[in-house]
C-alpha cells in the first residue's frame, strides 16, 4: 500500500505557514517552489521578469478553464510574500488587476470619463493607469518628474513583460490621454504630453486573417448543435446562423423577433459592442431555433415571466464559461487547425454570406459595423472563393481570346503570305502611299513563300524515302 503524498512535502516553512489558511493553493505553490528549486535562485534575489516568465510557462501548460484560478492564487501568494519582505520587487507589477490604489489625480481622471465612456472602457483606463503608477512607484518617481527618458524606460518595461502589441497600444494611448488631462490641471507642473510621447512609440498592430470554420467542419458542427436540446447548444447554433456577438447573444430579450409589413421575420439585436441596434433576417430554420429556446424552460423564476431569451433559473444571464464549455464538448473529436472559439462562428457567418453574393454594405448592416474596414477584416474572402473565381476568370479569358479556326481544312503558310501580300497592295492603293516600296516588300514575301514551298517539298520527299 503506497502512502499518499503530503501536500506540504518539499515546501519551505513560510509556504507551509501560508497553506495553513489557503489549503486550496497547495498545487500552485508546489509548482512555484519546484521551479524555484530547479532555477537555484534565492527567493530574495528574484526579479519581476523572472517570475513573469515562470508564470507564462507554468500557466501555458494548464487548461484554459483553470488558468485564471491558478494565476489568482499565485498572485495572492506573492502579495503575502511581499508583505513579509520575502520578495524584493512589488508583485503588483505582474498583476493588472491588483490591489494598488490609484492616486487622487488618476481617480479624478477616470471619474471624468464615466459620463462619456462605457463602463468597460473606463475599467480599461483604470487598469492601464494602475500599472503605470505601479511602475512609477517602483522607480520612486512623481508625475511632475517624468521626462522623455522615463517614458522610454516605461515602454521598454512594457515590452519586456511580453505584453501583446494591442495591449501596449491601449496602455500608451491611455497614459498619453492621462497626461493631456493633467496639462489642464493647475496643480500639474510637469512636462506636456507632446514632449513625453511620440507617434513612433505605438507598436504596429498585427493584421490577422479571419478564422472561419472550414466548410466540412462547419456542416458537422451545425449538425451536432441541431441534434442537441441543451439551451446553450441551441444558442450557439443561433449565433452561427445570425452572426451575433456572444455578448449580444446573452442579452437577447425574450421577445426578440420582429415582423415587417410583408410578413418577413427579423431578429432584433440589442445594443452591443458599438452601441447600435440592428435587424437580422431570419430564415424558417433559424426562426424555429428561437421558438425552441422559448419553449425550453418557458416558465421563469418563481413563475415570473422571462425577460431574456437565455437565462439561468435565477433570472440572470448565462455565464460565458457555459458557452465555452459547451463549444468544447460539441467540438470533441473534430480537428481544427486553430483553437475553436465562439467568435469564429461569427467569422464563419460573415464569410459564408460574402461568398454567397451578399454585398459589402449589406454585410455591414448584418454584422453591425460602422466602418467598411471592420467588415473587410472580419469577413475576408476565403481561399476557396478566390480559387473558384480565379478558375472562372481563366475560362472567360479563354472564351474571349479563342480564335475561330476552321477544323475542316489546313491553312498553308504560303496561302497566308499571299493573303498578306494582297492586303498590303490593297491598302497602299487605297491610301495613296509609295507603291515602289510596297512592291519591293511584296517581292520579298514572294521569295519567302517560294523558300517555304521548297522546304516543304524536301520534307515530303524525305518522309517518302523513309517509308
Amino acid at each position: 500500500m503506497t502512502r499518499s503524498r503530503d501536500p506540504k512535502e518539499g515546501l519551505p516553512p513560510f509556504a507551509v505557514e501560508y497553506l495553513a489558511g489557503q489549503r486550496s493553493s497547495r498545487r500552485a505553490l508546489r509548482w512555484f517552489h519546484a521551479w524555484l528549486k530547479r532555477s537555484g535562485r534565492p527567493i530574495l534575489r528574484l526579479e519581476s521578469a523572472e517570475v513573469g516568465g515562470m508564470l507564462a510557462a507554468i500557466l501555458a501548460a494548464q487548461k484554459p478553464s483553470s488558468r485564471t484560478l491558478h494565476r489568482r492564487r499565485l498572485f495572492r501568494y506573492f502579495d503575502w510574500l511581499h508583505a513579509r519582505e520575502l520578495l524584493s520587487f512589488d508583485p503588483r507589477c505582474l498583476w493588472p488587476r491588483s490591489t494598488f490604489e490609484l492616486p487622487p489625480e488618476a481617480a479624478r481622471f477616470t471619474a471624468a470619463l464615466e459620463p462619456t465612456h462605457k463602463r468597460g472602457t473606463v475599467s480599461g483606463y483604470r487598469t492601464c493607469l494602475r500599472q503605470f503608477h505601479i511602475w512609477l512607484h517602483s522607480q520612486k518617481l512623481g508625475l511632475d518628474a517624468v521626462d522623455r527618458m522615463h517614458v522610454s524606460s516605461w515602454l521598454e518595461w512594457l515590452h519586456k513583460r511580453g505584453l501583446s502589441a494591442c495591449y501596449r497600444v491601449h496602455a500608451i494611448q491611455s497614459v498619453r490621454a492621462y497626461f493631456r488631462w493633467l496639462e489642464e490641471q493647475p496643480a500639474y507642473a510637469g512636462r506636456p504630453a507632446e514632449h513625453l510621447f511620440r507617434s513612433t512609440d505605438l507598436p504596429k498592430l498585427p493584421h490577422y486573417l479571419p478564422r472561419p470554420v472550414p466548410a466540412d467542419l462547419d456542416r458537422m458542427l451545425q449538425r451536432r448543435l441541431r441534434k442537441s436540446h441543451e439551451p446553450v447548444d441551441v444558442a450557439l447554433l443561433l449565433m452561427r446562423r445570425t452572426g451575433v456577438r456572444i455578448g449580444e447573444l446573452r442579452a437577447l430579450p425574450y421577445h426578440c423577433v420582429h415582423h415587417d409589413h410583408a410578413g418577413r421575420d427579423f431578429l432584433k439585436v440589442p445594443l452591443g459592442k458599438l452601441d447600435n441596434e440592428r435587424l437580422v433576417p431570419l430564415d424558417p430554420l433559424t426562426l424555429r431555433l428561437i421558438e425552441k429556446l422559448r419553449a425550453i424552460g418557458s416558465t421563469g423564476r418563481r413563475g415570473k415571466r422571462r425577460t431574456l431569451l437565455l437565462e439561468t433559473e435565477s433570472g440572470k444571464r448565462i455565464p460565458y464559461d457555459d458557452y465555452r464549455r459547451a463549444l468544447e464538448r460539441v467540438c470533441k473529436g473534430l480537428i481544427f487547425a486553430e483553437p475553436m472559439t465562439s467568435h469564429r462562428l461569427r467569422h464563419t457567418y460573415a464569410t459564408s454570406m460574402l461568398a454567397g453574393g451578399v454585398s459589402l454594405p449589406a454585410l455591414m448592416k448584418l454584422l453591425g459595423h460602422r466602418d467598411y474596414r471592420m467588415t473587410l477584416r472580419y469577413a475576408a474572402i476565403t481561399i476557396e472563393t478566390v480559387a473558384a473565381e480565379h478558375a472562372e476568370a481563366l475560362q472567360k479569358i479563354e472564351r474571349r481570346y479563342d480564335l475561330a479556326v476552321p477544323t475542316d481544312k489546313t491553312i498553308s503558310p504560303t496561302t497566308t503570305i499571299a493573303d498578306v501580300a494582297r492586303h498590303l497592295l490593297t491598302q497602299v492603293e487605297d491610301a495613296g502611299l509609295d507603291k515602289r516600296r510596297a512592291r519591293t516588300l511584296v517581292r520579298r514575301l514572294n521569295r519567302l513563300s517560294a523558300a517555304i514551298q521548297r522546304l516543304l517539298r524536301e520534307c515530303a520527299r524525305q518522309t517518302t524515302r523513309s517509308d
